[in-house]
């Protein structure tokens, strides 16, 4: 069961096609239906509309020697923090997988892009720090696509046309991060009536926390991140981005 907004699934193309790939909205409810009563597993992209807008191609330097241009360093920036999304992992039980796809950002140009501090632009762009013109629709597009719960933005590949350019393209899994560590108690099914009301059916993969504190949340947040840190240096070089920084906001 993949997420996405409630924006993409009021347009009458595209929500058949979402519809048929097993895509549905976002919401808590319906997010714990299809993991709880369907028996479905849950694939989100955490970064939801504010990460297309800091989605950026490399930019490369042009090697006279060679018959390729070489990419320059570059700092990817992802919207991970989901901290709703860890605590509904503690509340069902549910398996955290962390997935990177490399090459994904390098696919479409983005016209009016928003440059956060330490946002995914090469280290030698002549706009950092700068405000824009394009920084400014940019920032104006991501408020308007927050109202409309859909991402809003201009993009454009080869030739200028709407035809993604075709780089290498790596997704690459992690181990995965049981919210509660302790696993000798993951085929207990015992929950309050409180719970039993916001969490249907019994499968499961470790033991729920009914309740999780700050620090329980907090702790899977640093885990999840480190894993996400882990999976790209281990394999950015092999996947054809070895100057690349990750930074997760």
């Amino acid at each position: 069961y993949g997420c996405t907004t409630d924006g993409a699934l009021v347009l009458p193309v595209l929500r058949h096609l979402l519809r048929y790939l097993g895509v549905g909205t976002a919401k808590r409810n319906e997010i714990l239906t299809e993991m709880q009563t369907r028996d479905q597993n849950t694939f989100i992209l955490p970064g939801g509309v504010a990460e297309i807008f800091l989605s950026h191609r490399r930019e490369h330097q042009h090697q006279q020697s060679q018959p390729y241009d070489k990419p320059l360093p570059n700092t990817q920036t992802i919207k991970a923090k989901r901290y709703g999304l860890m605590k509904l992992a503690l509340e069902t039980g549910a398996v955290i997988y962390p997935v990177f796809v490399f090459g994904a950002s390098d696919m479409l140009d983005q016209l009016t892009p928003v440059e956060k501090k330490g946002g995914s632009r090469s280290s030698n762009s002549k706009d950092d720090g700068k405000v824009t013109i394009r920084n400014l629709v940019g920032n104006m597009m991501e408020t308007l696509s927050r109202k409309v719960q859909g991402g809003l933005t201009l993009f454009y590949g080869q030739y200028y046309l709407p035809i993604p350019h075709a780089p290498q393209l790596s997704m690459v899994c992690g181990n995965p991060i049981y919210p509660v560590e302790e696993n000798e108690n993951r085929n207990d099914t015992s929950m309050s009536s409180t719970m039993m009301k916001n969490v249907k059916g019994s499968k499961m993969t470790c033991r729920r926390v009914e309740n999780p504190t700050t620090e329980q949340v907090e702790d899977l947040m640093e885990r999840y991140v480190d894993a996400l840190e882990r999976l790209f240096e281990q394999y950015k070089e092999e996947a054809g981005y070895p100057n690349e920084t990750l930074e997760i906001i």
